[in-house]
């Protein structure tokens, strides 16, 4: 317990500090896509609710999540495998499922870490204050719920291919963006569907505004634990077939 602890600061440190670059290029394009357009709209006469979820339907879902959670999750191993010092990390007396679990937790913790914040401040600034509590919650977590299932995928990308972080981007583009757009009855294999499903049952019933998803609640929850525990499950298998001698 006491070496998967230390291994799992020693990732999360690494993830949030270990590259200045990769971390700074984050937080500005947090700061510059959410955080700039909530403070605009909380100077405005625009309904603070329809706006944030606009704005987090349009941008967070699409956008800015999947990059965040991709950029951490292929870079949890990934860095590891291309500069050569995997061999270091699966030589710790720990099993390589261990070692995976580690490397999914940190890369998520280091996502929600400067999402969810993101999302709440965006909140604060657009509504002056917590604004609808229904809204606020259903983006948490959504949020939660989508970077959960993203870092999975991330992660199983960073052992099969060596531009898991284009291939990725290339699935939130082009087949969450482009094909489920085009085709709704595609959202059952998109992690944005999953979100979307989530964040709309909690905002039923509020009296503001609400998404019209496609999956209800239960399924979309059962979805992305799907999807999550299908890609975690390839990347053990990944990494207990990998040899580093």
């Amino acid at each position: 317990m006491t070496r998967t602890l230390a291994l799992f600061r020693f990732s999360f440190g690494e993830l949030l500090g270990g590259r200045f670059r990769r971390v700074a290029v984050v937080l500005l394009l947090v700061a510059v896509s959410l955080l700039l357009p909530a403070l605009v709209a909380g100077g405005s006469s625009q309904d603070p609710a329809d706006f944030m979820l606009g704005l987090f339907s349009d941008l967070v879902l699409p956008i800015l999540l999947p990059v965040v959670s991709l950029v951490f999750a292929t870079a949890a191993l990934g860095t590891e495998l291309r500069d050569g010092t995997i061999t270091n990390l699966i030589l710790k007396p720990l099993p390589r499922a261990s070692i995976l679990a580690v490397e999914y937790l940190a890369a998520l913790g280091a996502t929600l870490a400067v999402v969810l914040p993101a999302v709440f401040a965006a909140q604060l600034l657009a509504a002056r204050g917590l604004g609808l509590h229904a809204l606020l919650e259903g983006m948490l977590l959504a949020t939660v719920l989508g970077a959960a299932a993203y870092c999975a995928l991330g992660l199983a990308l960073s052992l099969w291919a060596s531009r898991a972080l284009l291939i990725g981007l290339v699935y939130a583009v082009v087949w969450e963006g482009a094909v489920v757009g085009a085709a709704p009855a595609a959202s059952s294999l998109s992690v944005r569907g999953y979100a979307q499903g989530v964040l709309d049952a909690i905002l039923r019933g509020s009296g503001g505004p609400t998404l019209g998803a496609r999956l209800g609640p239960v399924s979309a929850t059962i979805l992305a634990l799907v999807v999550t525990v299908a890609a975690l499950a390839l990347a053990v298998r990944r990494l207990t077939r990998m040899d580093f001698r």
